[in-house]
C-alpha cells in the first residue's frame, strides 16, 4: 500500500513539474477548441488488464508500450479523480461551467499534458527496455490495479 502510494505521488509530482512547459504552435499556447471540452482525453482508458503470466510471454518491446500505455492513462486520470473517473468527461458533466476562463484552463492542461506526456515517453521508450523484465512486469501490474481502482471507485459514488 505504501509503495501504490509512493507511485502515485511520483507520478503526480512528474506529471506537474513537466507541465509547466508551454506548447509552441498556436501564439497563446492553447489548443484549438473542440465540440467536446474534456480534460481526460476519451482514450485514456485501458481495453485489456493481463495477468502476470501473460506478461511473462511478452518480450520487452512489447511489456515496454504497455507500460508506456499505463503511464499515459494515469498521467491523465489521477489529476482529476475528484472530478471524475470518466474518460473523455465533458466540463458539462464534470459540473464544470464552460466559462472562457474554464475552457482556457482546459486548454492549457491539455496542452501541458501532451508536451509532458510526449517527452516522458520519449525518454521511457529509450530507457525502460533497461530495466528488469520482472520490474517492468511488477510496474504494469501496480499500475493496472490503480487503474481498475480508479474506475471501480469511479462507479461507487
Amino acid at each position: 500500500m505504501k509503495k501504490n502510494l509512493l507511485v502515485l505521488a511520483i507520478l503526480s509530482s512528474a506529471a506537474f513539474v513537466f507541465a509547466q512547459k508551454k506548447e509552441k504552435g498556436n501564439k497563446d499556447g492553447g489548443l484549438p477548441l473542440t465540440t467536446t471540452l474534456s480534460y481526460v482525453s476519451a482514450d485514456a482508458k485501458i481495453e485489456k488488464f493481463h495477468t502476470e503470466e501473460e506478461l511473462k510471454k511478452l518480450g520487452k518491446i512489447e511489456l515496454t508500450n504497455l507500460y508506456l500505455e499505463r503511464v499515459k492513462v494515469l498521467t491523465e486520470i489521477i489529476p482529476f479523480l475528484a472530478l471524475h473517473t470518466k474518460p473523455g468527461a465533458t466540463l458539462k458533466e464534470i459540473g464544470i461551467p464552460e466559462t472562457e476562463t474554464n475552457i482556457k484552463h482546459m486548454e492549457k492542461e491539455v496542452a501541458n499534458k501532451k508536451n509532458y506526456l510526449g517527452a516522458v515517453n520519449e525518454t521511457l521508450d529509450d530507457i525502460i527496455p533497461f530495466a528488469d523484465k520482472v520490474n517492468i512486469i511488477w510496474s504494469i501490474l501496480l499500475y493496472e490495479d490503480i487503474i481498475k481502482k480508479a474506475e471501480s471507485e469511479g462507479t461507487n459514488r
